[in-house]
């Protein structure tokens, strides 16, 4: 971005923002509320949503000072709105966040907290270039924090700290709007990591979106399991429990996160299959040996991994 046209920030401490707007106050967007008071975030958050009654319950949660479904009274004066809401709906409030600000001299920096980021980031700078404005900078972002629960009710000031926090820019990034998202992070104790939206997409596809499929159909597999003497779901014990832990998140949220990361999903999906394949074809073969291999390689990775997390 030329310097002729680069957004006006105030400044780039985050303790001295005038406001920050947290669009959707659920579990991550309340979260956030209640660390930036944690660690003294001087001015006002305001919390954006379409249901008053959830709004007006991040409210009683000391998440928010100030709640409302108005867009334009949500994002009055502020320096950075946070978007906590589905990846799929991420372009669309930014484009409704341009119609607000117009060509203002204040500049405004967007973020998110989405799972996916390569199709997301590329139709977001679509979007801003295609309006002409200068005045709105964003910046893709996506703390590695979260829980199978949902809400506000869930939230907690701590939910941040010592998380790695992937921040997305591009070419056309603002640097002052990268920082300014980098020190967002950095304020509530996550450790920012930068990268680009693809690399981020297959890292994360990987890590996050292909566990979360797994155990989905895990549930779903155990379930159809039924025979005249019981079901097997009515035997399933810890194991299953911890197997299936993160299936019980939003079916609407996940479904979006597939789609937009859905080319990565379909080539994790094929490499699965293959070592599902593999493991088949050595059972088929009484090969123990090599069954105990993959096992304990298996182990080997969790306990290294756990440890190296200070878990037990």
């Amino acid at each position: 971005m030329s310097t002729d046209n680069k957004p006006q920030f105030t400044t780039l401490d985050i303790a001295e923002l005038t406001r920050i707007t947290i669009w959707g106050v659920g579990l991550i967007g309340g979260s956030l509320g209640l660390a930036l008071k944690k660690f003294g975030f001087k001015g006002q958050i305001a919390g954006l949503g379409r249901n008053i009654g959830r709004l007006e319950n991040a409210l009683q949660q000391n998440a928010a000072d100030f709640v409302t479904t108005d867009i334009e009274e949500g994002i009055y004066n502020c320096d950075i709105v946070v978007l906590c809401v589905p990846v799929d709906l991420v372009p669309e409030f930014v484009n409704r966040i341009i119609d607000v600000v117009g060509t203002q001299e204040k500049g405004i920096v967007v973020t998110d907290v989405g799972s996916t980021k390569s199709e997301l980031v590329h139709t977001v700078q679509q979007h801003i270039q295609s309006a002409k404005t200068h005045s709105v900078s964003f910046v893709g972002g996506h703390p590695m924090a979260g829980s199978h629960e949902t809400g506000v009710g869930a939230a907690r000031a701590n939910l941040f700290e010592k998380a790695k926090c992937l921040i997305t820019p591009t070419n056309d990034t603002d640097n002052d709007a990268l920082q300014l998202v980098k020190n967002l992070w950095d304020f509530v104790g996550a450790i920012p990591y930068q990268c680009t939206p693809e690399v981020h997409d297959l890292l994360i596809g990987t890590a996050s979106h292909l566990p979360h499929l797994i155990a989905s159909l895990l549930a779903n597999t155990v379930a159809e399991m039924e025979i005249p003497e019981g079901k097997a779901l009515e035997f399933t014990a810890t194991g299953f429990r911890d197997s299936t832990r993160i299936a019980a998140g939003s079916p609407e949220l996940w479904t979006g996160i597939f789609m937009q990361n859905r080319d990565v999903m379909l080539s994790l999906i094929d490499s699965f299959i293959g070592n599902m394949n593999e493991i088949k074809t050595l059972l088929q073969n009484s090969d123990i040996t090599e069954i105990e291999r993959i096992l304990v390689d298996a182990q080997d990775i969790v306990l290294k991994h756990r440890n190296s997390l200070g878990e037990k």
